[in-house]
């Protein structure tokens, strides 16, 4: 089975939807993927953060219309996609301790679909060092 590593830092909502859409594709594929959200992504993750959630400057104007078309087609629920995604194969979701600690958010305020709270180096160890391949977001 391949492995896959996957780090998140950008906490745009395209970033993250993009982020998920390629790990579900993977998963699909059969392949383990072990999913870090850190720095910004992480701070996002967070029912009362994704209430202000924002696209990336690339989507200035065009805002509303992506909301709609993505209500549409169920994507603007994070933590439905989250479920969806982890749904596909075998998908394990992290949260960087450290980055929890600077944006002083506890455990228990992180959303339910994420598997475990661990620091980078345990995430190195554990799922950089053995992937086949590593994605970054």
């Amino acid at each position: 089975m391949k492995k896959l590593a996957v780090i998140v830092t950008g906490g745009s909502y395209n970033n993250l939807l993009q982020a998920c859409e390629w790990i579900r594709i993977a998963a699909a594929s059969g392949a383990q993927v072990s999913v870090l959200f850190r720095d910004e992504a992480a701070s996002k993750l967070t029912h009362e953060r994704l209430k202000q959630l924002t696209f990336s400057d690339a989507y200035k104007g065009r805002e509303s219309k992506v909301r709609d078309m993505l209500r549409e087609r169920k994507r603007l629920d994070v933590p439905a996609v989250l479920r969806e995604v982890k749904e596909a194969g075998n998908v394990k979701f992290s949260v960087c301790r450290e980055t929890i600690e600077y944006f002083e958010i506890t455990v228990d305020q992180l959303l339910p679909e994420l598997d475990e709270v661990q620091k980078a180096e345990a995430f190195w160890k554990e799922a950089v060092a053995p992937a086949d391949q590593v994605l970054t977001f």
